[in-house]
């Protein structure tokens, strides 16, 4: 058999042939007839004629190979470019993960790569000529077959992953799997149509997303206590019974031991042997794996916990005993690690007839760790939190009732050695006068600390009723008339607007303008004044308390409302740092707002709002 071109090139042989072969005949016959008629110069000429035709001939049949000659160079080119193209495509669709499958008219596989060998388990010489639906189940085949029927006569020519239901793939195993599938037609010149499917195994996907959602349900849980010893159980149980069979957690303590908290399975025998093991002691100087992954805080996976490795990892008999009735096929030990500080073991198991772990569940036990180990870090400084607190309270109640009758005591007994010391004995009267005075103040320290605690914890007193604002505001500016008087500070009430009745609790009211004209009178200088004034503003009233004094610089601003603050430096002595705190905290407590305004130099405004009554 001769290749196209050998064929050809005698084409065009033949061809050039032919035409020499005609112009030498056509020659000859010439000479002959010249010669019959006598000759002469028209023989001479037509001999002429005919030699330049065959000149001419051979030239371009000569042409005529050369341009044949390159047509097939370009054409062998472009068909080893075509082949390149095609080894090229397959190379891809043979690396490609996910399984490519081409089907004809009648839904036969003729093409199927290893990526669909891979996923399958078929190789692709038991595949090709096969149904396509030999690789599904038996509920999606007919189903899929008219699928790919109606897809044939649509418009368009592919279809996405994103716009197909999920569908379940067949392994050669037997096994389904879920799977994402996306379909693409070509029609041949012959009219025939080759369906190409791209699917992709999510099993995987799908186990993550699971886990995912099994996880955050688990650690739900976590924030429906702040107890410590709830916390514990909660986080042993968080694994069972989606990640493991069974949990123990062994927690540090402040003691040499740690405490080890058993998981509940509902498994009667498994629950037994785990309040066994749970009853073995544990310390740091154990031989047991848990000591070395609380001092080097990493993940251990045992993926066979053998009878040897049991042994090696037990004190004695009776505690390998215990430990080999858990019936562990594999083994996961996760520190609880939050703030660079190991707060214990979550030891998490599979027995014997669970598969073992995989990559992917190993991830899900480790972020199951962190979050167990902030939620028992948490719940840890919670309960010293409530320590401090009750530590604090006591001591607010010893202040509160023991210490103030004492400092009562003292306060009455200067104010009668006051009135009874002569008007002449000028250094006895400043003494008693010093004693009374530093008796008030150490009052209203121990009323404010109380305040303060009441504050924080809620259960600041307001009894809220109708009351009139002007009475309560001039009986907190006559508090200060002497005071001022005595700074040489200007302290005005301007005149009041026809105010509605307000409703709060008079005497904490009070209270907030004292804290406010007292931290007034601190920073203002000799000559200085202190203005307050109100006015109603829709269905609440403002009252402002407005000085002259040194200001407030604007870094400072988003402190002067914290606890135990005050301006470092230029502070004059005396304060707490606890009447701003308090008066927000009362201003809050009637539903109102306590802001401020300054400018360095210029002096500051307080302001509060507090509702209208009715």
């Amino acid at each position: 058999m001769l290749s196209t071109t050998s064929k050809l090139r005698l084409t065009v042989g033949a061809g050039v042939l032919s035409v020499v072969l005609v112009g030498t005949v056509a020659l000859t016959a010439t000479q002959r007839a010249a010669a019959i008629a006598g000759g002469g110069t028209e023989l001479r000429v037509v001999q002429a004629l005919l030699a330049i035709t065959l000149l001419l001939a051979v030239v371009l049949g000569w042409l005529a190979y050369a341009s044949l000659q390159d047509d097939l160079v370009l054409r062998g080119e472009a068909e080893a470019a075509l082949r390149a193209s095609e080894a090229k495509f397959a190379g891809i669709l043979d690396i490609a993960a996910d399984a490519v499958i081409s089907v004809d008219d009648h839904q036969r596989i003729i093409h199927y790569n290893r990526g669909a060998e891979r996923i399958f388990g078929h190789t692709a010489e038991e595949m090709i000529g096969k149904s396509l639906g030999t690789l599904m189940p038996d509920r999606y085949r007919q189903g899929h077959a008219a699928h790919i029927r109606a897809f044939g006569q649509a418009p368009e020519s592919a279809r996405q992953m994103a716009n197909r239901r999920e569908i379940f793939g067949l392994r050669k195993s037997g096994d389904e799997f879920p799977a994402e599938a996306s379909i693409s037609k070509l029609q041949q010149a012959n009219g025939a149509m080759v369906y190409t499917v791209l699917l992709r195994d999510v099993t995987e996907r799908r186990q993550r997303d699971e886990a995912q959602r099994r996880l955050a349900a688990a650690v739900a849980t976590l924030g429906e206590t702040l107890e410590v010893t709830a916390t514990e159980r909660s986080i042993v149980q968080l694994p069972l019974p989606w990640l493991g069979n069974g949990a123990i957690l062994d927690v540090v303590t402040g003691t040499r031991f740690l405490r080890r908290v058993p998981a509940t399975t509902g498994d009667g025998a498994l629950d037994a042997a785990l309040g066994a093991v749970a009853g073995i002691p544990l310390d740091m100087d154990s031989p047991s794996r848990v000591v070395d992954v609380l001092r080097h805080a990493e993940v251990e996976h045992v993926e066979e916990v053998t009878d040897e490795w049991l042994e090696a990892h037990t004190a004695d008999a009776a505690a390998f005993a215990r430990m080999r009735a858990l019936g562990m096929r594999s083994l996961f030990l996760l520190p609880l690690v939050a703030r660079e500080h190991v707060l214990g073991v979550l030891q998490i198991f599979r027995t014997a007839d669970a598969a073992p772990f995989t990559d992917l569940e190993r991830a899900i036990a480790e972020e199951l760790a962190l979050r167990a180990a902030f939620a028992l870090d948490n719940a840890r400084l919670y309960e010293t939190a409530q320590a401090a607190t009750r530590a604090r309270d006591h001591a607010l109640g010893v202040v509160s009732h023991d210490l103030r009758n004492p400092i009562s005591a003292i306060g009455m007994s200067a104010r009668a050695l006051l009135a009874a010391t002569p008007e002449e004995d000028a250094p006895r009267r400043e003494l008693a006068e010093n004693i009374v005075t530093s008796q008030e103040l150490t009052q209203r320290m121990i009323r404010d600390l109380l305040d303060v605690a009441n504050i924080e914890v809620g259960r600041l007193s307001v009894e809220r009723r109708p009351e009139e604002l002007p009475p309560i505001m001039e009986r907190a500016v006559a508090l200060f008339r002497r005071e001022s008087a005595e700074r040489g500070v200007v302290l005005a009430l301007d005149p009041l607007p026809p105010l509605p009745a307000i409703s709060g609790d008079a005497e904490r009211l009070v209270q907030v303008l004292s804290n406010l004209l007292s931290n007034a009178l601190r920073y203002s200088e000799r000559g200085g004044r202190i203005t307050v004034r109100a006015e109603a503003q829709g269905d609440e009233v403002r009252v402002s308390v407005a000085d002259t004094g040194s200001g407030i610089a604007p870094a400072s601003m988003p402190l002067i409302f914290e606890r135990y603050w005050t301006v470092r430096g230029t502070a004059p002595k005396g304060g707490t740092g606890l009447g701003l705190a308090i008066a927000r905290g009362i201003v809050e407590a009637h539903g109102g707002r306590l802001w401020a305004e300054s400018e360095v130099g210029k002096g500051s405004t307080f302001s509060f709002t507090v509702h209208a009554a009715g």
